[in-house]
């Protein structure tokens, strides 16, 4: 019997449990000196020794190893709680008195715990009782455990009030110019616990990481055809779409241009279902005018933003881009430019955190002061 409990130990150590073997050897009867090196090895395995090999740690570990440690490593440890009021006091009647349970089961739960650490954690025999120097590590564990859960019951206070926690947004191109640096910057200087991790990306991506909970919410234009009742938005501003071209290029030259010279032109866009390409394509059609194809097309807008400043080519983007970079500008036409409305969106079935509305109300207030927005 006894080598059959003791192969069922190292059949479970080896099956990928090397840590928790003492599962199943706690309570189990140790076997006899005599006994040990048969039931170290399981039936029809050879012993390491046979081979010539140094002795298996696994069965040092079966032999050494104190019950204490299995205990320790194995069970939820009870009465810590009785053990630190204790240790305040000193005094197992006035401790049980402020825990207002009785001295004997006060007493139980302290014998409990040192049964379960194999170790004795109170001298007795003084008076007011003294710790132990196993009593004096098991205290220090406690308070640093209490320490944490007063850490995290603040951490919990924060987040639900909005000053405090994770948050995960996304943001389209647009803006990462001033709106959220200034926004992010303006919650951050008023709630330092407040962690922001921040991912840029165009519209489908960033749909796509929310879809996928990478991210909490995320900043872009609303306007795109696929946002549906998966997801709630908010309105935060309505600005003109404009084409830009470098401000030395030759487009800029006389009267504003018609969308048929706009056609003739070589153009960058961001692919075909983004939303920039959507809004261009229905100008272009409203006016029954052929949008040509795009001698470059890129999934970045920073890397559209470089071409446009380097390059004789037009580009379509918001006004933010072409303030935020000297090398471009404007290109006039003779036909009203597309509004789009940008703001937040976030999934229906994950409610907004608290510190989500608090970054999304300085957005707005950042928007209604600096931002050239439309009625």
């Amino acid at each position: 019997r006894a080598v059959t409990a003791r192969y069922a130990t190292l059949l479970l150590a080896r099956r990928g449990h090397p840590w928790n073997w003492s599962l199943v050897t706690i309570g189990l009867p140790q076997a006899s000196s005599i006994d040990r090196e048969a039931q170290v090895k399981p039936p029809g395995f050879a012993r390491d020794s046979d081979r010539g090999r140094p002795p298996d740690p696994w069965s040092n570990l079966l032999q050494s190893e104190p019950r204490s440690l299995q205990f320790g490593r194995m069970k939820k440890l009870t009465g810590l709680s009785q053990f630190v009021a204790v240790c305040a006091n000193r005094n197992l009647t006035v401790a049980a008195s402020e825990l207002g349970v009785s001295q004997p089961a006060l007493t139980q739960a302290i014998a409990k715990l040192e049964k379960q650490l194999d170790v004795v954690l109170f001298d007795r025999t003084t008076r007011p009782m003294e710790l132990t120097p196993y009593g004096q590590l098991v205290l220090d564990y406690a308070q640093s455990l209490e320490q944490t859960t007063d850490a995290l019951t603040e951490n919990l206070a924060a987040m639900k009030a909005g000053s405090g926690g994770i948050l995960r947004i996304g943001a389209g191109p647009d803006w990462i110019h001033e709106i959220l640096p200034v926004a992010i910057s303006e919650l951050q200087k008023d709630h330092p616990k407040i962690r922001i991790n921040l991912t840029v990306a165009l519209n489908d991506d960033l749909r796509s990481k929310l879809d996928r909970g990478e991210i909490d919410l995320f900043f872009a234009s609303l306007t795109d055809e696929y946002f549906g009742g998966a997801y709630q938005s908010r309105i935060l501003l309505r600005e003109h779409m404009h084409i830009l071209a470098r401000t030395d290029h030759p487009i800029h030259q006389g009267s504003p241009k018609s969308l048929e010279q706009l056609a003739d032109e070589a153009w960058v866009l961001t692919g075909y279902d983004t939303f920039g390409r959507q809004l261009v394509r229905r100008l272009f059609g409203q006016y029954d005018v052929d949008l040509p194809p795009p001698s470059v097309e890129t999934n970045s807008v920073r890397a559209m933003i470089n071409i446009l400043r380097h390059s004789q080519k037009l580009g379509f983007l918001s006004r933010a881009h072409a303030n935020a970079y000297p090398e471009i500008k404007v290109v006039e036409t003779n036909v009203p430019m597309p509004i789009r409305e940008g703001g937040v969106v976030w999934r229906v079935d994950a409610p907004l955190l608290p510190v989500a509305e608090n970054l999304i109300e300085r957005a707005r207030r950042y928007i209604n002061a600096r931002v050239e927005t439309v009625g």
